[in-house]
């Protein structure tokens, strides 16, 4: 019986083992580029566009957060009544915005400068991803001429695509830079009751 029960553990050890070689073959970017390059193309631009938007919303953070930040201070009277709409966008910081101004502009200015290195990331992110997708084209010549023909056409559209895309991260780049620009200059400037609170 402890024979028997042996040889089924080195059956299973042995299964086991072949399930986690499949699985990590199966996560090589390389394979999915030779087994299914043109899926494997649609999917990269999916990913780029998705992360575009994510990119964007959090250029508009930025933004935003930078607005409310020029405006606290150009407006820094203690008796400044509370905005309804800064209330919805910030409510954290607008509720402790006339208790204690200095605090609240320091967690701003870090929240901002948060805010921008996420954004940094994600652009370097989304380089990558570009590069990578403008490199490897879907087509290999190990497949017959009439898929070949189908792709070239799926190729020179993703390669439109790519470009596109390539301008808005130039797009992105500069208005992270101009954000970057005016936030330091915040940041340097500093709230004027900063020293007396």
């Amino acid at each position: 019986m402890s024979l028997n029960s042996v040889t089924v553990k080195k059956m299973l050890l042995t299964a086991g083992l072949l399930m986690v070689l499949v699985q990590g073959l199966w996560q090589l970017p390389e394979l999915h580029d030779y087994l299914f390059p043109v899926e494997n193309a649609e999917l990269m631009f999916l990913r780029v566009s998705k992360e575009g938007l994510r990119i964007q919303g959090d250029l508009i953070m930025l933004n935003e957060r930078v607005a409310y930040l020029k405006w606290f201070q150009t407006h820094n009277d203690p008796d400044q009544k509370v905005s309804m709409d800064r209330l919805f966008a910030f409510p954290v910081s607008e509720a402790i915005r006339s208790l204690a101004p200095g605090f609240f502009w320091q967690i701003n200015i870090h929240l901002a400068h948060k805010n921008r290195l996420k954004v940094e990331r994600k652009l370097r992110y989304l380089a990558g991803l570009l590069k990578n997708m403008g490199e490897n084209s879907p087509v290999h010549p190990s497949q017959d001429s009439s898929a070949i023909l189908a792709k070239t056409a799926a190729v020179s559209i993703s390669k439109k695509q790519i470009e596109q895309l390539q301008n808005q991260l130039i797009d992105y780049n500069a208005k992270l830079m101009e954000l970057s620009k005016q936030l330091a200059r915040l940041e340097n400037n500093g709230y004027k009751k900063l020293s007396t609170d």
